[in-house]
């Protein structure tokens, strides 16, 4: 686990890692750069990192509460349809902003253990995050999300600056399948008080 001072220093081998696992050019790049020193600032942010044997980031994960007023939360209110959803999805959620792992280093396991240990005490009711779709919906991503309960709350979302099409989906915490901590309580959010 990271703090946000701890993160800050790391930020650009981080959005190095992101642009690589998403296949983002230099201007994707550099606003997600400048989108990552504003979630810096977020009320209850929590990063967490894996680290190489040479000290390098090979995956990160980070994230917030969900709260209105923030770009990505409202984005996403104002594309789900029923405002009883909105509200409770997004109200006091744990937005999982950024979950990423260098292509080389996908496939053993590292998206899963952070992100479990991101919310095995995340201190929230819901967790939202969103990922590109696929045509076949078989992307690692997507699968790791399924597996792990995730279901969908939009799809077919798009963003200001890119051509893909992304799902938002949504899960109930805490885990109800007794695997909460499993990976570890290290890797835990502390509870975030609201």
């Amino acid at each position: 686990m990271w703090t946000p001072e701890q993160f800050a220093i790391r930020a650009d081998e981080a959005i190095d890692v992101l642009a690589e696992a998403m296949g983002y050019g230099p201007a994707m790049r550099e606003g997600s750069g400048r989108q990552l020193v504003e979630d810096l600032t977020m009320p209850g942010f929590r990063a967490v990192a894996v680290l190489g044997p040479l000290d390098d980031i090979v995956g990160f994960g980070y994230g917030y509460l969900c709260q209105p007023g923030q770009w990505w939360r409202d984005w996403v209110a104002g594309a789900m349809p029923v405002v009883a959803d909105r509200r409770r999805w997004l109200d006091g959620a744990c937005t999982v902003s950024e979950l990423q792992v260098r292509p080389a280093c996908q496939g053993r396991g590292l998206g899963e253990a952070m992100l479990r240990g991101m919310l095995s005490s995340a201190g929230t009711r819901t967790v939202v995050l969103s990922t590109a779709e696929t045509a076949d919906g078989r992307s690692r991503a997507w699968r790791l999300y399924r597996r792990m309960g995730f279901r969908d709350l939009r799809r077919g979302l798009r963003y200001p600056g890119d051509p893909r099409a992304y799902a938002v989906f949504g899960r109930d915490l805490p885990w109800r399948d007794g695997s909460a901590g499993r990976t570890g309580d290290r890797g835990a959010w502390p509870a975030v008080r609201r």
